[in-house]
């Protein structure tokens, strides 16, 4: 059974105190475990929404889209960081992964499903979504479990400094911030990070955290069916 997907290995230190060669790839990994646990909510919760006159079904569908939203531009986030490593490592070379094309064009179709199924909910079918989900599973751990070890300190050049991986990650979150919601993206992260595996991850500053309460509220039903809470980090089950 392919679901529920695997979480990637982690580590509790602080990224911050580390040598950015060697924290690179957990910043990228908790990204990937949030967005591997937000899939797996997809494939428990689909089957108790059975039909489009379900009362969970119009939440359910926002929680949809934002999923893939957050698959693309953490995808294309991984893109941009590489390109800017080889622009500024001339021995480095990189070629974008043939399996995030076909990912990406996925996770649109199913974004196209998903604006037709809130037009039309008679035409939804749980069935219907669960296998759309579930014919990407190949791709998706293409994507998030084996694209993870191109972060590994041993895969970067190196000729490439601590000082050089260092701006490049704080640019590179700058990016996903600029291109993004923040009103979903910080929500997004910390509902879907569980604190047991890293007290330090997301990294937020304080006034984000205490922003976070009307963050949370600009789309509060989406956020009743992610696996942790938050604004109090508690784990708990998804509500429709």
């Amino acid at each position: 059974m392919p679901f529920p997907l695997a979480l990637l290995p982690t580590i509790p230190d602080n990224l911050d105190k580390l040598k950015a060669r060697n924290a690179l790839l957990y910043h990228n990994t908790f990204m990937k475990n949030a967005l591997i646990r937000s899939l797996n909510v997809l494939y428990d919760v689909a089957p108790k929404v059975t039909t489009g006159s379900h009362s969970g079904f119009q939440p359910f569908m926002e929680y949809v889209d934002t999923v893939c939203d957050m698959l693309i531009l953490h995808i294309k986030g991984d893109e941009e960081f590489f390109k800017t490593l080889a622009q500024q490592c001339k021995s480095f070379r990189w070629s974008a992964n043939k399996a995030t094309v076909t990912v990406v064009d996925s996770l649109n179709a199913l974004r196209r499903s998903v604006s037709g199924w809130k037009k039309d909910p008679k035409m939804f079918a749980s069935a219907r979504l669960l296998a759309i989900i579930t014919s990407m599973e190949g791709v998706l751990r293409e994507v998030l479990h084996k694209q993870v070890a191109k972060f590994r300190s041993e895969a970067l050049p190196q000729t490439v400094s601590d000082d050089q991986l260092a701006s490049m990650i704080k640019d590179n979150m700058i990016w996903l911030a600029s291109n993004s919601d923040v009103t979903i993206l910080l929500p997004f992260c910390m509902s879907h990070h569980d604190p047991k595996t890293s007290k330090h991850w997301p990294p937020v500053s304080e006034e984000a955290i205490k922003a976070m309460p009307g963050l949370v509220n600009t789309h509060p039903t989406i956020w009743k069916l992610a696996p942790f809470d938050p604004i109090t980090k508690q784990g708990k089950k998804p509500t429709l």
